[in-house]
């Protein structure tokens, strides 16, 4: 895959790094003064390159045809296979010498990248405009909420804008894992040893006063610890941490500051986050597993003819797997558990249609599920004493000047680099604090220049904004802040100055990053708050019109940034509300705004508009009935993958307790679990049907794949509309109802915008989108009218 700065259990800083557990990186490819990351291939040989490797490389195509005239010829002699072997040894020589491993590692996650996601969507690609002239760039991308697929998202669309590969600062605990680690090294990972992965218990207790430890128990301070060493350990629940300013002696040891004290998270019970702990086990799941194999082993048989007895094992597995995967959602996610009907959260109270807003304000004054204000301040931790006896565990300090020196020569060669500043994934809906790698990276290099002239080397902000990280075939808006070149000023500060100068310094540039990075993500306090405000760019909207995925994104960061400065209006107060209160009733019904806004015209009274809703409802079901006709048989083949994602994500998500690291296991369990689900089903289509049947399944399966995968969109759209007709079949005063809630809420937030310049904060480009959108909304509305008009005309007729 590709790789994070930072394991998902991490927490600490990223620019603690050990040289001697860091690995050797070259940053040359034999060009002079070009990083290994470039994509220009050498075609002049040096002084020392064979002429036979130069035409290989001006003339490869010629072993291709080599390839083919050997095949051929060699064939007709009679001996067709060796004819293929050196046709075969011709075309690997050919991929050799002119295609990159790192290329083609990078081409296969880039493929399993745009599987995953239905659309890639890109905002502010002209602040990428500054890299044609060569400069050096580090990439600072938050928030880190999707572990190894964050870095190959950003790989991909900076590859595919500016020619460019990022080499990623990846955590060595990563690197020394088999594969990750095979294919961090293919893509020119930088390794960096944390901290926290060197983490251990220390023997012995501790307790605290103030600056002073004190051990009891046979603590060995002067063997563990040294300068610079942070020490850990627990007040009841919360955690309190210090760093190591001097030791005395084994039982006696001075601290920097005294004990630090964060408060503990707090998660809700039934926190939507948290559904992997809902989840049963693997080894229950393997027994559901068997359970449905037998029943389906024994029956199947019965229903089929006789002579195919692997098949008959292949269907039955993979409705065992079908099964098994349906009563696993459904316990943890309740009914239904897919988007395919709708959203659905197990725990959260929906609103009925009798609840008013004076119930909300009450509701919410008892803690209710409606979001509060979005407050970005973090918990201010405090200091504190270890009065009782603890134990604790120690993160050793690590050397980081080797793989700084390492990145700041690469830098200064030109070089791209990629890096998660807050230090390590997470669930959060904002950035994290960040660590101060990055700065010290970016001023490292630039004092270490000794030429006339500064060179360029910027930092570039991107925000990751997804719609649902963990989710197959979901949507995510890569957006690029403005560049970030630091002064000669603050350069001379660091490279001269005290260490205090230099924490000046290195806090200017990291204030300027955190400020990029909030200026192209969507800052929201909590899940719910963030829902409230895509809720709101969805009224905002006219109705009938659908943005660019880029342009939802900053339509949701303009409500987000603007929030906080009118969030005390109680006009305002009202609106967030109502707009809990119309998103909750979404929920109940199970209907999608956009249908919504579908509504008028469709809730009269006339036989013929009842008559035509039922006609409708019939033709959509007869379609998805149709499509699921035709699909069940690739769902069927590919439940054992979605079967193993989901268990083993939920898995390894319950282990650290985060979401982060779901939307990687089902992207690393797929790659594994489908070339082999591939040839298993290839082999008993061959032992049971033939050679023939087991080669053109073998090679026309996967496009058969890829077209059920875009299909089966459709057919949940479908199956999504259904809800909308139900409700105005079963409950026409309810879609009514739904509908002028949403157009008054409309209404309301457009005129809000006016007053209080809600959306002051969003960029030119989705300024135009919406003046676009406001012409469209004027037109839309007179063809509505129309419609109208001639609608009534045929009823009263």
């Amino acid at each position: 895959m590709a790789f994070s700065t930072h394991e998902h259990e991490s927490e600490g800083e990223d620019d603690a790094i050990a040289p001697q557990l860091a690995r050797k990186t070259t940053f040359s490819t034999g060009l002079p003064r070009q990083p290994s990351w470039s994509n220009k291939i050498t075609t002049q040989p040096s002084d020392n390159t064979p002429q036979y490797i130069y035409i290989w490389h001006k003339a490869g195509f010629l072993l291709l045809w080599v390839a083919v005239g050997l095949d051929l010829i060699v064939s007709i002699m009679g001996f067709p296979i060796i004819g293929q072997s050196l046709s075969v040894v011709c075309v690997a020589t050919y991929l050799l010498f002119n295609i990159s491993f790192r290329r083609v590692v990078c081409s296969f996650w880039f493929t399993v990248i745009d599987l995953f996601f239905r659309e890639i969507s890109i905002g502010g690609e002209t602040k990428l405009e500054c890299l044609k002239d060569g400069r050096a760039v580090i990439f600072c991308v938050a928030p880190h909420v999707n572990q190894f697929i964050d870095p190959i998202v950003v790989m991909k669309v900076v590859a595919e804008k500016t020619k460019r590969n990022v080499s990623w600062m990846t955590a060595a605990k990563s690197m020394d894992r088999k594969w990750i680690g095979a294919f961090a090294r293919a893509m020119k990972a930088i390794p960096v040893v944390r901290p926290e992965d060197l983490t251990t218990p220390g023997p012995g207790f501790i307790t605290t006063k103030g600056t002073h430890v004190f051990g009891h128990g046979g603590t060995e301070f002067t063997r563990y610890f040294v300068k610079g060493t942070v020490i850990k350990t627990k007040i009841g629940k919360e955690s309190c941490t210090g760093k190591v300013l001097s030791v005395t002696d084994d039982s006696h040891m001075t601290l920097s500051a005294p004990m630090q004290l964060a408060p503990a998270k707090v998660v809700a019970e039934k926190d939507p986050q948290s559904a992997y702990n809902r989840a049963i086990s693997p080894a229950m799941s393997c027994l559901l597993f068997c359970i449905h194999f037998a029943s389906f082993a024994v029956g199947i048989p019965y229903f089929i003819p006789g002579g195919v007895k692997a098949t008959e094992l292949m269907l039955a597995f993979q409705l065992a797997c079908l099964f098994t995967h349906v009563t696993y959602a459904t316990i943890r996610d309740g009914v239904p558990h897919s988007a395919m009907l709708g959203e659905y959260y197990r725990g959260r109270k929906i609103l009925r249609k009798s609840d008013s807003c004076p119930q909300l304000a009450a509701q919410d004054a008892q803690g209710s599920s409606l979001p509060k204000t979005p407050d970005h301040d973090k918990p201010p931790t405090k200091d504190a004493d270890v009065k009782e006896k603890s134990a604790y565990t120690l993160l050793p300090y690590v050397d980081q000047s080797d793989v700084f020196d390492k990145v700041h020569e690469a830098l200064l060669n030109g070089g791209t680099i990629g890096i998660f500043p807050e230090g390590g994934t997470h669930d959060n809906t904002e950035v994290l604090p960040l660590k101060w790698g990055v700065s010290v990276m970016l001023l490292g290099a630039l004092a270490k220049y000794q030429g006339k002239d500064m060179p360029k080397i910027s930092i570039i902000p991107v925000g990751l904004n997804y719609f649902a990280p963990h989710k197959f075939r979901s949507t995510v808006s890569v957006d690029f802040g403005d560049p970030i070149q630091v002064s000669e000023e603050l350069v001379d500060l660091y490279r001269t100055g005290n260490k205090d100068d230099k924490q000046v310094a290195n806090k200017a540039v990291i204030d300027l990053v955190l400020h990029g990075l909030q200026a192209c993500t969507i800052q929201a306090k909590d899940v719910q708050t963030l829902h409230l405000f895509r809720a709101l760019r969805r009224l905002f909207v006219p109705r009938g019109k659908r943005l660019t995925v880029a342009s939802n994104v900053a339509l949701t960061q303009g409500f987000a940034y603007g929030f906080d400065r009118i969030k005390q209006d109680p006009r305002v107060k009202d609106v967030m509300e109502r707009v809990n209160n119309y998103s909750n009733m979404l929920l109940q019904y199970r209907v999608r705004d956009y249908q919504v806004q579908r509504f008028k015209g469709s809730t009269g009274n006339s036989k013929r508009l009842k008559a035509a809703l039922l006609a409708r409802t019939l033709f959509r079901v007869m379609t998805a009935l149709v499509m699921a006709i035709f699909l069940l048989p690739w769902w069927l083949c590919l439940s054992p993958a979605g079967l193993v994602g989901r268990v083993i994500s939920d898995m390894q998500a319950k282990k650290v307790q985060k979401m982060s690291v779901i939307g990687t296991w089902k992207v690393l369990m797929a790659t594994a679990v489908i070339p082999f689900l591939h040839l298993l089903y290839t082999a008993c289509i061959w032992f049971d049907l033939g050679q023939v049947a087991g080669l053109g399944w073998f090679f026309f399966a996967p496009v058969g794949g890829m077209i059920a995968i875009y299909a089966t969109e459709d057919s949940i759209r479908v199956l999504q509309s259904l809800n909308g007709l139900i409700l105005l079949l079963m409950h026409k005063d309810i879609g009514s109802e739904l509908y002028d809630m949403r157009e008054k809420l409309h209404q309301e937030v457009q005129q809000l915008q006016e007053e209080q310049q809600w959306l002051k904060s969003i960029d030119s480009k989705t300024k135009q989108s919406l003046k676009r959108v406001e012409k469209f909304e004027e037109q839309f509305e007179e063809t509505e009218q129309q419609q109208n008009n001639a609608l009534h005309f045929s009823t009263n007729s």
